[in-house]
């Protein structure tokens, strides 16, 4: 009966997402044609532009929650800690990561207690002698100060919120359980008839995410790194790229601590470039955010979403032709903001409550102007690799702290906008039916927890009659 019963389930849930199949929902509600969502590792918002922007340049947007604002006092103590990574080093011992540390970190919003969970390790933050590259693209384009990792744990969690809005997982240890295809973005997108791929260094076997997905369509789906370029440059991409530096023989790339810094940024400015001189830019918009804080200090606490707790804040940028320049958004957003604005988009259900209920990034972008690729070239200083596959472990090692501030492609005073903003619109306010109505997972028979204790049992008591018909 149990066997039948999880069948009947799983059958039913497959069954949710495929009563429109067939439907082809290629028109879109924005000039966006192609999103592309890039995500780093483990890096807090105040580690990386908690120091955002400094050397002086004022005529830049300042972040609204700034690190080292005088007029907040709240975490005057623990800032005493804090230290900024010298001009001359290009990363950091990585912070203790886990479940229980970030909860401990987080110390039911007091986000006093890093010191003496995640290490001394996590009091650091860089400059622009490290983060040149990355602040002039949130410089030039859009950025959020107030996005969150969607759960207060580590990558695997939060990985698993980006594609589904939901994890049945709280930590890096698994699977099982698993996410269904049929309950993730990817799923509802086939559904749909859009077109996605998920990117990764070169292999399947050692992809990161899509074994946590039970029946992933691997065949034409899971691509490599070589195969996005050719389809960055000849018009190809697909409606939907998640492009990953971890998994698939990556090693590097993602900016995992204890790795080069430059490193990371040189990949992200390698992809850029790519997009910004392609067919496929003037219908673009390029996410690019970190997956989780990595037990890096961050001072404001993290708010609740839909009954749910989000992890502490992370970089969120924000490059397309119609994103806004030198732009703030004050929006409270996390990883399932991606999932809502391709849902958006595209005009399809939200994927899930989560989803409904999580901020669009709307207001980093003005549709009314689209403005002209300019590439951060290589000859102006830019860490811009020849390839993609490049060995991140010979990214230059020297200041780049020079290139920040870069020139204006607008000319701030002439914006037709203001420079900071938030909104507090989401899908919950526009439709009231969700593509996805209850988020199940899935524990094969054999590996659940009740047929390891019957088998484990089973075990014990083999063994103790055994060596009682020994006696």
């Amino acid at each position: 009966m149990i066997p039948f019963f999880m069948v009947f389930v799983l059958l039913s849930l497959q069954l949710q997402g495929c009563a429109t199949s067939g439907n082809q929902q290629t028109q879109t509600v924005t000039p966006i044609k192609h999103v592309i969502v890039i995500t780093m590792e483990n890096h807090s918002l105040d580690n990386i532009f908690g120091n955002y922007p400094d050397g002086g340049a004022s005529n830049l947007t300042y972040l609204t929650n700034y690190i080292t604002r005088p007029d907040d006092i709240s975490q005057a103590p623990l800032r005493a800690f804090l230290k900024q990574v010298p001009q001359n080093q290009f990363s950091t011992p990585d912070p203790i990561e886990g479940y229980t540390a970030y909860h401990l970190d987080w110390n039911n919003g007091m986000m006093n207690d890093f010191l003496n969970n995640s290490g001394p390790q996590s009091m650091t933050y860089f400059t622009a002698a490290q983060m040149a590259p990355e602040w002039v693209l949130a410089q030039e384009f859009s950025m959020g100060d107030m996005y969150f990792s969607s759960s207060l744990s580590e990558t695997i969690p939060n990985r698993l919120y980006e594609i589904s809005g939901y994890s049945p997982v709280i930590n890096d240890y698994g699977m099982p359980p698993y996410v269904l295809y049929s309950q993730t973005i990817f799923g509802e997108l086939s559904v749909y008839g859009i077109s996605w791929a998920y990117y990764v260094y070169g292999t399947q076997q050692s992809s990161l995410i899509p074994p946590f997905i039970k029946g992933f369509p691997y065949a034409g789906h899971l691509q490599t790194w070589g195969e996005l370029v050719n389809e960055i440059e000849n018009g190809t991409l697909p409606a939907v790229s998640y492009i990953s530096p971890i998994g698939g023989g990556a090693s590097g790339y993602s900016q995992h601590p204890s790795d080069n810094m430059i490193a990371g940024e040189m990949f992200l400015l390698y992809i850029v470039n790519r997009v910004m001189m392609s067919p496929v830019w003037n219908s673009t918009a390029i996410f690019i955010n970190y997956d989780e804080g990595g037990g890096y200090y961050d001072h404001v606490p993290p708010p609740v979403v839909d009954g749910h707790r989000l992890g502490f804040r992370v970089p969120l940028i924000l490059i397309s032709p119609y994103a806004k320049e030198d732009y703030v958004s004050n929006t409270v957003m996390n990883h399932a903001s991606i999932i809502a604005f391709i849902d958006y988009n595209w005009n399809l259900p939200p994927l899930n409550s989560f989803v409904a209920h999580s901020n669009l990034p709307l207001d980093m972008f003005y549709f009314s102007y689209r403005r002209p690729a300019f590439p951060l070239k290589a000859d102006a200083g830019f860490p811009v690799p020849a390839t993609i596959y490049f060995n991140p472990y010979k990214a230059p090692e020297s200041s780049l702290a020079s290139l920040f501030p870069y020139k204006f492609q607008i000319a701030p005073s002439t914006l037709p906008y203001a420079l900071s903003g938030n909104s507090s619109l989401n899908l919950s306010s526009m439709k009231d039916a969700y593509y996805v109505r209850h988020d199940v997972s899935y524990t094969p028979l054999f590996q659940s927890i009740p047929f390891l204790l019957l088998l484990t049992g089973i075990i014990l008591l083999a063994t103790y009659a055994v060596t009682a018909g020994r006696r």
